[in-house]
């Protein structure tokens, strides 16, 4: 003989249990979220760090323009320079500071196959020399200039253009690496000025000139 079914009420009371248990585990998953959502920072948030003006250190990098840079590489860095400064929101045209930046790139083989003596990976270099100075003084000496410099590795292989596009993906990489390294450098000196550097001591005054002609006679008897 089969075992009669659980009563009726009781097996409503599990139902309305089961459904409770599963509410309760929705709004603490969404509770979690909520308190996990108020601890994001974005990666490139200054995180309320302030200049010595008092102001954000966020608003100064926006006050930054990235003047053009020649070539493909060029294009490439500046495009990375500008999103690391004002993330996203483009160059601001005439800002009160103007970033020039020299940039070049440079090859070398890494591993080289010992049969061939061909090479089997590359390294690419970026290397970059920037000046910031203020709008309109732009050959007067820069407020700060610095270097920086990226680098990515590439496999090597026997099809040029696999080999053309892996070195352009490689150097993409590499600016990338000095636009963030430049962009340290401001941040730590609109932070951290130097200390100004001590006036230069006026030179001391002339000695008064000697006087001019024969002394005077001295006086009979003296």
């Amino acid at each position: 003989m089969s075992s009669p079914d659980a009563p009726l009420p009781a097996r409503r009371t599990f139902l309305r249990s089961a459904a409770f248990g599963g509410f309760a585990r929705l709004a603490l998953a969404g509770g979690l979220a909520l308190s996990l959502a108020g601890c994001f920072q974005p990666m490139y948030g200054d995180n309320g760090v302030k200049t010595t003006s008092g102001a954000p250190l966020q608003q100064q990098m926006q006050q930054i323009e990235i003047v053009k840079i020649q070539g493909r590489l060029g294009d490439v860095l500046r495009n990375d320079m500008i999103y690391e400064l004002t993330g996203g929101a483009g160059n601001p045209v005439g800002a009160p500071y103007k970033l020039l930046i020299d940039v070049t790139s440079s090859s070398a083989s890494s591993i080289v196959d010992t049969s061939s003596g061909l090479p089997q990976n590359r390294i690419i270099r970026v290397a970059t020399n920037w000046r910031l100075v203020r709008a309109g003084e732009e050959t007067k000496p820069p407020v700060l200039s610095g270097k920086a410099s990226g680098s990515a590795s590439t496999d090597v292989s026997e099809q040029r253009f696999a080999n053309y596009r892996a070195a352009r993906d490689a150097e993409d990489r590499a600016a990338k690496m000095a636009a963030a390294s430049i962009r340290t450098q401001l941040m730590s000196f609109f932070v951290n000025p130097p200390p100004p550097k001590p006036a230069t001591p006026a030179a001391p005054a002339a000695a008064a000139a000697a006087p001019q002609g024969t002394p005077p006679a001295k006086p009979p008897g003296s």
